[in-house]
């Protein structure tokens, strides 16, 4: 039998596709915790620090995404997976609704048109967070939601928008 931490931390690796060994320690507040219990079953898979639900490929996308959410933990109150370029939507305690938007080399003028026109294939939120490769596009972004532009894989803030 499987129990009810197991179970919570399967079905958001499900929900989510795959996230890493360290986000799941600090989403699930637990620090010292391998995770190595919720192998058993077949329903998650461990490719060196990345955990990958069975019916998923690893995402890098989504493993920038949830280290965002990750700097955010303290102040969560509930958070989703979104849909390409929206990755995840959470709300925070002080009833802030953000959108962790991510982009690569072959989409971002794409995001950077959707953000221009206000489409509505990018879901309303108080605050953007726009994840990057670079520098290149932060001249560019053309957009009427205030936003935090940064460069991931390490997470470098290169300026918010208020």
């Amino acid at each position: 039998m499987i129990d009810n931490k197991k179970v919570k931390i399967i079905n958001f690796i499900e929900d989510f596709g795959c996230c890493s060994l360290k986000q799941l320690q600090i989403l699930f507040n637990r620090p010292n915790d391998n995770f190595k219990s919720i192998l058993q079953g077949n329903f998650v898979n461990k490719k060196g620090d990345i955990f990958v639900h069975k019916k998923a490929t690893i995402d890098m996308k989504m493993i920038y995404a949830l280290d965002v959410l990750c700097r955010y933990k303290k102040r969560l109150k509930h958070y989703h997976k979104g849909y390409d370029p929206t990755y995840i939507t959470f709300l925070t305690t002080d009833n802030m609704l953000y959108n962790i938007i991510v982009t690569d080399k072959t989409n971002e003028q794409g995001v950077l048109k959707l953000l221009r026109i206000n489409s509505p294939t990018i879901p309303e939120a108080d605050k953007f967070i726009l994840l990057f490769e670079d520098e290149l596009c932060f001249n560019e972004i053309n957009c009427n939601t205030p936003y935090i532009y940064c460069i991931y894989p390490e997470l470098k803030i290169v300026q918010k928008k208020k």
